[in-house]
C-alpha cells in the first residue's frame, strides 16, 4: 500500500511540474495564429477554458480530499477502504491529468 501511495504522491507532483510549465509557457509572448486551422480551433476552445479551469481546481481539491481519507483509513487499519480510495484517486489523477493537457493544449494553439 504505501507503494500506491508513493505512486500516487509521484503523479501529482508530475503533474503539478506539467501544469506549472505549462502556466509559464502560456506566459511567453503571443505569436500570431497563423492557419485557418488554429482560428477555427481557437473558436471552439476558447470559450471552454474557465470550465476546463474551474474543472482542474475541483479535480485538485477531489485529490486533496481523497489522499485525506486514505490517511485516515490507514490510521483505522481498513485495507479494504484504503484500496477502494485508491482506485479512485487513480480515476481523480487520470481526470485531472487530462484536464491539464487540454488547458495546456488551448494555451499553446491559441495563445491565451
Amino acid at each position: 500500500m504505501r507503494i500506491k501511495s508513493l505512486l500516487a504522491s509521484a503523479v501529482v507532483a508530475g503533474i503539478a511540474t506539467v501544469g506549472t510549465g505549462g502556466v509559464a509557457f502560456a506566459s511567453s509572448p503571443p505569436k500570431p495564429s497563423t492557419t485557418s486551422a488554429d482560428s477555427a480551433f481557437c473558436a471552439e476552445w476558447e470559450p471552454r477554458l474557465p470550465a476546463l479551469e474551474a474543472q482542474r481546481i475541483r479535480d485538485e481539491q477531489q485529490i486533496d480530499d481523497l489522499m485525506k481519507a486514505i490517511e485516515v483509513a490507514k490510521d483505522h487499519h481498513r485495507e479494504d477502504l484504503v484500496e477502494a480510495l485508491e482506485r479512485r484517486l487513480d480515476e481523480a489523477n487520470r481526470d485531472h491529468t487530462t484536464v491539464v493537457v487540454e488547458i495546456a493544449v488551448i494555451h499553446l494553439r491559441c495563445h491565451v
